[in-house]
């Protein structure tokens, strides 16, 4: 793929800084704290990976844009800080055509296409789309085949195109069996792009599969929705769709003899529609007349009751406060008359009198206690009958109301048909004939309606035959695929290339242990290299993990990077054509190791003078190995001292002097 990375634009609180890049070798090289890592993970930052913010970043940093040339495309990729989406604007080269989007980063809940007509939603896609090539198809399980197919991510490649500092010595691409399982996964699947067991028949089988099982899923579901409609609005299968329209033919037909046979009929009828009408509206104004009287009595039923059941209440406070005050008053003896305070003559000392009026007291008296208490009871049931009969006529009444209603409606449609009869009054004749005619053509507006239903119940069968067709497509492809995918890995020649390239690599950049005579193994179910050397009738392994040294590890990993890329040109897979190598030289003293550093960078040299010299390399390291003489003439190249306090070589963001 071919991707060229042009300058880096980086904005700060106080300053613009611009970054340029070789069309094949840019060398920063320098003190650590002076910002040099940072530049490489911003511009992964563009291609859409997470930025490690440092102090100077947190404090400092605002957006940064990556000019690039993608494909026949030139790209500007510019993207704010903390946000999960990119602002790609790009100008095709051939057409002039300028034309820009927002790519999301992540999946959204409702994607769009970034561009008309296509399937590109993310921003790994459209770089696939500018890079001119469709993104690789996987499957999702490795172990079945019968799974759904995945696109391979542009940050899957970018694995083998960015070896930063932090993973550079502790994993080998995410190859081995400690690293994260998805990784692990999506990792084999690029090795297999890059050994070319996704050659071009595999991918169409691939595509050719995955189109039978979206087919596949889409008349199901259509099927099922189709059935469900069915179900809900009572529609039958058609059998009984068949009959009822067979039973509307009988009625047609038994309507049409009516029409024939009408002046027989009209004879012994010798009636009009209209008669029969005014005489359903009489009947049910009488009817309306009846309920209307009724429900008018009850409610005054209702209103004499209510009347009578507050007098029951009245009466029993009365007959209450009547008790109380005799209770009150009875053993009171006065003196003198409460009115004119006159002093009582003729006092009569007995408890069976009274003191004021000097009447007896009668036991018998309806106020004396017990009667009281009778009179009470009795108040309180007739109070409660008054309650039942109020709410047994509330319900009656409620019932007659929701009858006249009914009575009500039926009577409105009634008048309604008699409107319209009157309307067009003719002889019995012709609205006995309009009569049946309108009940003709409801008959077939309804064999019309079931007619047009009968495809649905039709195609619900038919799309489940077409899905289970397909099937068989589908299992004719999955061994097709299956052949192809065992036919692509037998072919081990690029396998074999791969090996060559990576001892070739090792041996020329003098790593200690490696010579002509080792043997380079590579399993495809892991893709884990291992060098092995048979000593002293014994086979010793080597392998990333137990090389123990993490310089060992760093040229190890960036040799195996080499010879990957190597590959890649060779079979021009659509691998970005640029490689990011941040400290091959960690753990390794420029001095002791003196052997290895000028080993490494004089076959990296090599690499971009000849063999990859449409590669761009961007290189990050402590300490810098000078170009070769005439070198600079034959490539682009560029190099860049970066320190921390040095004005004559400042750091990224030069006005920063903080960590």
């Amino acid at each position: 793929m071919n991707l060229k990375i042009v300058n880096l634009t980086l904005t700060c609180r106080k300053e613009i800084i611009i970054i340029p890049f070789a069309s094949n070798i840019t060398y920063f090289y320098g003190k650590m704290g002076a910002g040099k890592s940072t530049i490489l993970q911003l511009i992964d930052y563009c291609l859409g990976n997470e930025l490690i913010v440092t102090p100077a970043l947190q404090q400092e940093f605002i957006n940064a844009e990556l000019n690039l040339v993608l494909g026949n495309n030139r790209v500007i990729l510019f993207r704010e800080k903390g946000s999960n989406q990119v602002q790609v604007e790009w100008t095709d080269l051939q057409k002039q055509e300028v034309l820009n989007v927002i790519a999301p980063i992540y999946k959204p809940e409702n994607p769009q296409p970034l561009v008309p007509n296509t399937n590109i939603i993310l921003l790994t896609d459209l770089l696939f789309y500018l890079g001119g090539f469709q993104p690789p198809l996987v499957r999702k399980s490795k172990r079945t085949e019968n799974t759904e197919l995945i696109r391979l991510s542009f940050r899957d490649l970018m694995w083998y195109c960015y070896l930063n500092q932090d993973e550079i010595d502790s994993s080998l691409f995410h190859l081995e069996r400690e690293a994260n399982n998805f990784k692990r996964l999506k990792s084999r699947d690029v090795m297999r792009l890059i050994l070319g067991f996704h050659q071009e028949s595999v991918a169409l089988l691939e595509n050719e599969l995955l189109e039978v099982r979206n087919e596949k899923a889409t008349l199901y579901s259509t099927a099922k929705q189709l059935h469900v409609f069915l179900e809900e609005n009572q529609i039958g299968e058609t059998s009984t769709i068949l009959e009822r329209i067979e039973d509307i033919n009988k009625n047609i037909n038994q309507v049409k003899n009516y029409i024939n046979n009408i002046n027989q009929e009209i004879k012994q009828e010798n009636t009009h529609p209209v008669d029969k009408l005014k005489e359903d509206a009489r009947s049910h104004a009488i009817l309306l007349d009846e309920l209307n009287t009724s429900v008018y009595d009850i409610e005054v039923q209702i209103a004499q009751r209510k009347r009578l059941l507050g007098e029951f209440a009245s009466a029993k406070m009365k007959v209450n406060r009547s008790l109380i005050a005799r209770n009150t008053l009875k053993d009171l003896s006065f003196s003198s008359c409460p009115q004119c305070e006159r002093e009582l003559i003729n006092k009569i000392p007995n408890n069976n009198h009274c003191s004021l009026c000097k009447t007896p007291f009668d036991d018998q008296s309806p106020f004396v206690s017990n009667n009281i208490e009778v009179v009470k009871n009795d108040l309180t049931s007739r109070y409660n009958e008054l309650q039942d009969s109020i709410t047994r006529l509330n319900r009656q009444r409620d019932a007659m109301l929701k009858e006249l209603r009914r009575i009500k409606e039926e009577k409105q449609v009634i008048d309604q048909n008699l409107i319209e009869l009157q309307t067009t009054y003719d002889s019995i004749y012709l609205a006995k004939a309009k009569d049946y005619e309108r009940t003709l053509g409801e008959l077939k507006a309804e064999k019309a309606a079931l007619h047009k239903l009968l495809p649905l119940t039709n195609q619900v069968q038919e799309l489940q035959d077409k899905a289970d067709n397909l099937l068989v497509d589908e299992e004719r492809l999955k061994w097709e695929l299956k052949e192809a995918r065992e036919k692509a890995e037998k072919d081990n020649t690029n396998l074999e290339e791969l090996k060559s390239l990576f001892l070739e690599n090792l041996i020329e950049v003098g790593l200690p242990g490696i010579n002509q005579n080792d043997i380079v193994s590579i399993n495809t179910s892991d893709f884990i290299p291992k060098i092995y050397r048979e000593k002293d009738d014994d086979i010793y392994e080597m392998q990333f993990s137990n090389l123990g040294s993490g310089g060992k590890k760093t040229i190890f990993k960036c040799c195996f990077a080499l010879a990957i890329h190597r590959l890649a040109k060779q079979r021009k897979v659509p691998l970005p054509n640029f490689l990011m190598i941040d400290t091959p030289m960690k753990n390794i003293s420029e001095r002791e190791n003196e052997d290895i550093f000028k080993g490494f960078y004089s076959l990296l040299y090599k690499l971009v003078e000849n063999e990859l010299k449409d590669l761009q390399f961007i290189v990050v390291d402590k300490e810098y190995y000078p170009f070769p003489k005439e070198f600079s003439k034959k490539v682009n190249a560029i190099s860049k001292h970066m320190t921390p306090d040095d004005p004559m070589h400042p750091p990224l963001i030069p006005y920063y002097k903080g960590h």
